[in-house]
């Protein structure tokens, strides 16, 4: 999660059954008003206009591990930020799409501590997102998606930085050039 807020301050909950999740979703969620408030604080925005997620979920079984339920968000909002060149407000519209696959954890699972923090290691990180409690939550993935398209320092249309120029130093040689010796 690139941009976003830590996962725990849980700023978009949408739990769904693991098992309804498995049997195929494809539902559009948006922000309500305290919600996109929320959201704009925690990712500092002037404002935030509207947020929209198109969710899909579909279940794949597979042998030996469990199934598992892809889940497929693609999200657009229509954020006001500063511009980071020119620091002036703008809108504009972000769009992002995510794609993850989560499996119900098992009932003891290697890695996974009694608080539910899961180790990662380079091997995971093709690992299925696990689930906890039959519930997957597709909330997080749409903030996800949100961090993964807002760019905190974009650039308003046709915004230039331009460096500014430096004025070299003289050198001490020119200056002792400039005295006339009488």
């Amino acid at each position: 999660m690139s941009n976003s807020p830590h996962v725990d301050d849980l700023l978009w909950t949408h739990p769904v059954a693991f098992d309804k999740a498995f049997k195929g979703l494809d539902i559009t969620l948006e922000a309500d008003e305290l919600l996109r408030a929320r959201l704009k604080e925690a990712f500092g925005m002037i404002d935030l206009v509207n947020i929209k997620a198109q969710v899909k979920t579909q279940g794949k079984p597979v042998h030996g591990r469990g199934d598992i339920v892809h889940v497929s968000v693609d999200l657009t909002a229509e954020v006001t930020q500063e511009c980071g060149v020119t620091l002036e407000p703008f809108t504009h519209t972000v769009s992002a799409a995510v794609e993850v696959d989560c499996i119900e954890a098992p009932a003891s699972a290697p890695g996974v501590t009694p608080a539910g923090e899961h180790e990662l290691s380079v091997q995971d990180l093709d690992e299925p997102d696990v689930v906890e409690n039959g519930r997957i939550d597709l909330g997080l993935y749409i903030i996800e998606a949100l961090g993964e398209a807002y760019d905190p320092f974009a650039r308003k249309p046709g915004a230039v930085f331009e460096e500014p120029v430096a004025q070299a130093e003289p050198s001490p040689f020119a200056v002792l050039s400039k005295l006339k010796l009488d």
